[in-house]
C-alpha cells in the first residue's frame, strides 16, 4: 500500500556536495560505471525489455524510437537490436558524442532543468542507467517521462550500489538494494500517478563465477536491479 502524499522531505534530496553538476561532469569519464559481468546483463536485459515493448506495441518485432536519460558514452543497449531513434541526453557532450549507438543527443542538468525538450508521445521506451540516485528532482522527470512516452511503452530504470557519493541524493545512501527499489518504484508511482502501471521490479544481479572463491566475504559481482513500469 502507497502512502496517499509522497513520503519525501526537501532533506532527502540534498547532497553532500552542492557544488555545480556541470562542473563536476564537465570532464568526461569513459569508463564503465557497473562491473563487466552487470554491464553485461544490463545488455541481456535491454534486449528482452525492447522486445517486450515492441510485441506489446505493434505485436512484433519493429523499430523503436528510445530516450536515453542520463546518458553517456555508452548505453547498454545491443547493438543488434532494432532502433529507429535513439535519442539521449546526459551531461557531457564529447561522452554523447562517443556513444555510437545515439541518433540525437542533448546536454541538459535534469536536477536544473527536469522538463524533457521532447513532444508528447514521442517514444517507444525510456530508460536511465545507474544514474537515478543522483536525481535531485524525480518526481519531475518521471512526470515528464510519462509525458514522452506513448501509451503501451514503458520506462526501465537500471541501478546498482555503485556511485559517486557525494552527488547521491540523501535518500539513496546508506540505503540498501531492496529499499533501493522501493524508493524507485516510489518515484514511478508518485511521480507519473495513474498515467502508469505499477511498477514491478526485476533482479538482474549476475549469479557467482562457479570455481572463483569469495575471500574474506568480498563481494564477486555488482548487484543490478530494474525497475519497469507501463504507459496506459
Amino acid at each position: 500500500e502507497w502512502e496517499e502524499s509522497p513520503p519525501f522531505s526537501r532533506e532527502d534530496f540534498r547532497r553532500l556536495d552542492e557544488s555545480s553538476d556541470s562542473d563536476f561532469y564537465a570532464a568526461p569519464r569513459l569508463v564503465y560505471h557497473i562491473d563487466e559481468r552487470a554491464a553485461a546483463a544490463a545488455k541481456t536485459f535491454y534486449g528482452t525489455f525492447f522486445r517486450d515493448v515492441a510485441s506489446r506495441r505493434y505485436g512484433g518485432e519493429h523499430a523503436l524510437d528510445v530516450l536515453d536519460l542520463c546518458s553517456s558514452w555508452i548505453s547498454h543497449y545491443p547493438s543488434e537490436g532494432k532502433y529507429r531513434r535513439v535519442a539521449g541526453l546526459g551531461m557531457n557532450a564529447e561522452e554523447l558524442r562517443a556513444n555510437p549507438l545515439l541518433s540525437e543527443h542533448v546536454v541538459r542538468d535534469l536536477n536544473k532543468q527536469p522538463a524533457l525538450p521532447y513532444a508528447d508521445s514521442s517514444f517507444d521506451a525510456v530508460t536511465c542507467t545507474v544514474s537515478i540516485d543522483y536525481l535531485t528532482r524525480p518526481l519531475d522527470v518521471i512526470r515528464e517521462v510519462s509525458r514522452v512516452l506513448r501509451p503501451g511503452g514503458s520506462v526501465a530504470i537500471l541501478f546498482s550500489d555503485r556511485l559517486f557519493f557525494s552527488k547521491a541524493v540523501a535518500l539513496w545512501t546508506g540505503k540498501d538494494d531492496l529499499e533501493h527499489v522501493y524508493t524507485v518504484g516510489s518515484y514511478i508511482h508518485y511521480g507519473a500517478g495513474d498515467a502508469m502501471g505499477a511498477p514491478r521490479a526485476v533482479d538482474l544481479t549476475p549469479k557467482p563465477l562457479r570455481g572463483i572463491p569469495s575471500f574474506g566475504g568480498a563481494k564477486r559481482n555488482d548487484p543490478l536491479y530494474a525497475v519497469v513500469a507501463d504507459k496506459l
